[in-house]
């Protein structure tokens, strides 16, 4: 049942575009945001073209979920982005959780399903609840026919996957996932030189030092957030299924946080960048490690004889900052990223690409930083309000790239489940 509450008028419920594809749909600004760049050549991402940063009219949205990632990140970008989205409605079984989405947001109607959603005005959904309520939320929302922005991990089982993707080529209605990292514009620029050095590729190599601490969220989480513990009855129940019955307790604990909880995200920014070479994770897997009990895991794949891909995640609470480097290591270059926690405003991505010349001995180094606040989230709310609006004129723009779709979700779900399984 909805409950008016404080609820405004009901806003129009967003069009779809016309001829929308079943999976991936949705194109995200070219833009590579603010950059300061130390040594500017004409690198990789040097030619992507500003686009507009404004949908014709706000995407009138269903927030579903409104936990800590709620509240961390997206509310409070949405806040900053009254011209892209409107919050018209939010489901949470919590009344504190749905109170704190209406202090901020006065003109909210409770509602209970996402087809009571669209009766107040809803035209898409942000699904933010926990993520083994994922595929029974986005199957809902596709019967209520909202496109949907989903957190990830989408789903840690494929079979979940695989159902929600024949869903979505009945309804026609695309789902997003929320892979906020590949909408950072440095991410991107790392990305498209990873894709432009493919040939010479020796190594990719992921580091992730993260306190997963509350001092990182609890000061943007606008009541007690719940402590860091063992998963609750039903996500232990999801993981058992998308494992099977035969895999252990740590092989569960190890999947559901540093695989998929973190790792998933940088398995996705390295399936982009080998996007097009034939070069595959999945079936690939050299070896899977854990440690310290399930708090430290690392993975090493060997695509081909001539590239080697390692990730490591360590939980490190004592830790005050979060740390993450990816770097590409190539025949005659190397690029490093640098990332800093998710929930940062006050500091940005930085890359760093070295080259040298055969001929000449010399070396150049080229550094892109984003600037304040242009964050994954932020730029992933933009891309996505604009593939579910209506596009101002026809045809594609300069710089435009396809959404993460749920074809993504499966890749990367079967690559880490594939080391949860060989953990040793």
């Amino acid at each position: 049942m909805r409950h008016a509450g404080q609820q405004g008028p009901p806003g129009g419920r967003a069009p779809a575009p016309a001829g929308r594809r079943p999976s991936q749909e949705g194109r995200e600004p070219g833009a590579p945001g603010q950059d300061d760049l130390a040594e500017r050549g004409p690198g990789p991402g040097a030619d992507l073209e500003q686009e507009p940063l404004a949908t014709p009219a706000p995407v009138p949205m269903v927030i579903i979920g409104a936990g800590k990632v709620a509240h961390a990140a997206h509310l409070r970008e949405i806040r900053d982005l009254p011209d892209l989205i409107r919050p018209v409605a939010v489901i949470d079984p919590d009344p504190g959780h749905r109170a704190a989405v209406m202090a901020g947001f006065p003109r909210v109607a409770v509602c209970d399903t996402p087809e009571e959603a669209t009766r107040a005005g809803a035209g898409a959904a942000l699904v933010l609840s926990p993520w083994w309520t994922h595929k029974d939320v986005v199957l809902a929302c596709l019967e209520a026919r909202l496109p949907v922005l989903c957190e990830k991990p989408v789903s840690l089982d494929p079979a979940e996957i695989d159902e929600l993707i024949a869903a979505e080529r009945l309804s026609g209605v695309p789902v997003t996932a929320g892979y906020m990292k590949r909408h950072d514009p440095v991410v991107r620029l790392f990305i498209d030189h990873c894709r432009a050095n493919a040939a010479t590729a020796r190594r990719i190599a992921v580091d992730i030092h993260d306190p997963n601490a509350p001092h990182l969220v609890d000061h943007l989480v606008p009541y007690p957030p719940p402590p860091f513990g063992p998963q609750p009855p039903p996500a232990r129940a999801a993981l058992a299924r998308a494992l099977g019955a035969d895999s252990s307790a740590l092989q569960r604990e190890v999947y559901a946080r540093g695989l998929g909880g973190s790792l998933i995200h940088q398995v996705n920014i390295v399936h982009a960048a080998l996007d097009g070479t034939g070069r595959e994770l999945y079936g690939s897997l050299e070896h899977s490690l854990q440690w310290a009990g399930g708090s430290a895991v690392s993975c090493r794949w060997r695509p081909d004889d001539d590239l080697v891909v390692e990730a490591s995640h360590l939980r490190l609470p004592a830790h005050r900052r979060y740390r993450e480097t990816l770097e590409f290591t190539g025949t005659d270059s190397v690029a490093t990223l640098t990332l800093p926690s998710p929930y940062a405003r006050d500091e940005g991505a930085t890359l760093h690409i070295d080259t040298w010349d055969e001929a000449t001995g010399l070396s150049t180094r080229r550094t892109h930083r984003a600037g304040p606040a242009v964050t994954g989230f932020r730029e992933q709310l933009r891309a996505w309000t604009r593939s579910v609006s209506q596009a101002p004129g026809p045809g594609p723009r300069t710089g435009d790239r396809p959404l993460p779709g749920l074809r993504e979700v499966r890749e990367d779900a079967l690559t880490v489940r594939e080391a949860a399984l060989r953990l040793t």
